[in-house]
């Protein structure tokens, strides 16, 4: 992963953006980044007060309050965290000028309120706007500052983006225990549960798991597998994130996006954003242009997929070749032994024997 030396923080002051100051702030701390306090001010929110105050003359007084205001927080930062800290203040359309400076940016760090659901609904909120445009990591800052991130959940896919985020979950927090799952999808004889007996499926299911489970080992035998437990399961992917994240009561997801927001999206909602909108925790999330930044290798020799035709955090088994559906099952359960038909869970990263 490219080291962390710039941090952006875009604040409007709020509470939750002031949550977002402080866990940059930490963070610029751990790695010896400098850090840029933005906050732009929006002329088209500003009307003549009666005639008595001039629209341009609201617009500076506002301009000085957050010179002011920035500069309180960046001393503030600088005594208590000794990092260097810069302060700009904008006027114009915040979403353009977050993404004109971003370009000297590693990370962005936003917080997670709206003030305007209705409008959030037709449009996305500003930050999943964002995250349509920007080509860096953006992590959503939710919970109020308690120290370093100690559980860490990744979902996997096994693209590369999926080794970006692996790789940035490390990198970033290096005390963390990182957590991956795996989200594998239902094969299509299981579904013809009327016509195969139930422990049958159990068993092809727990062997299923166990794949996963060795592919994800594999897949992380060269990184730093001490601080790494692996999961695999069956599921949708973004229900398997949320309740892995509650169990486990991690403190940061990060999760890899792939392209730009589709109508399908809008209708249903990316798996990036069914997780933000319903987990407590904080996310950062990996824009697909920002892989090649990211990953360390340019081959892939570790586990990955390259194909840009992966589905978000969901592998799917092969398709057996014979059309018989009962017997091959059967007989495949009979080699097995019991299985467990639980979730392949919270194993130490180590690559396969």
């Amino acid at each position: 992963m490219t080291p962390i030396t710039s941090i952006l923080v875009a604040t409007d002051f709020s509470v939750a953006a002031n949550i977002a100051v402080r866990r940059a702030a930490l963070i610029a701390a751990q790695h010896d980044a400098r850090m840029t306090l933005l906050n732009v001010v929006d002329p088209s929110t500003f009307r003549p007060l009666r005639g008595w105050v001039s629209k341009s003359t609201a617009i500076d007084f506002k301009v000085a309050q957050a010179h002011v205001a920035l500069g309180g927080f960046a001393a503030e930062i600088a005594g208590r965290h000794d990092v260097h800290v810069r302060t700009a203040v904008q006027i114009g359309d915040a979403l353009e000028h977050v993404r004109q400076m971003m370009e000297d940016a590693d990370l962005l760090v936003v917080g997670a309120s709206s003030a305007d659901p209705l409008k959030d609904f037709l449009f996305g909120t500003p930050t999943e706007r964002l995250l349509r445009l920007l080509r860096r990591p953006v992590l959503v800052a939710k919970q109020p500052l308690e120290g370093p991130y100690r559980r860490v959940l990744v979902p996997v896919d096994f693209t590369e983006s999926s080794e970006a985020a692996v790789r940035t979950a490390l990198d970033l927090a290096p005390f963390a225990a990182i957590h991956l799952i795996h989200a594998l999808s239902g094969h299509p004889l299981t579904r013809l549960r009327a016509d195969v007996p139930e422990a049958v499926i159990r068993e092809y299911e727990a062997r299923d798991r166990q794949r996963g489970v060795r592919r994800l080992r594999s897949m992380v035998a060269s990184l730093d597998h001490a601080r790494l437990h692996i999961c695999a399961d069956h599921g949708d992917p973004a229900h398997l994130t949320l309740a892995k994240q509650k169990r486990i009561v991690a403190d940061l997801v990060v999760m890899g996006k792939k392209g730009q927001s589709t109508v399908s999206d809008f209708l249903l909602g990316s798996v990036v954003n069914r997780v933000m909108s319903n987990t407590p925790c904080d996310v950062l999330v990996i824009p697909k242009a920002s892989v090649p930044r990211l990953i360390a290798q340019p081959e892939r020799r570790d586990g990955f997929s390259s194909s840009a035709k992966a589905c978000p955090l969901i592998a799917r088994p092969a398709t057996p070749r014979r059309c018989g559906l009962v017997q091959p099952l059967t007989q495949a359960a009979a080699t097995l032994g019991t299985g467990s038909g639980g979730p392949a869970d919270d194993h130490r990263g180590r690559a396969a024997a």
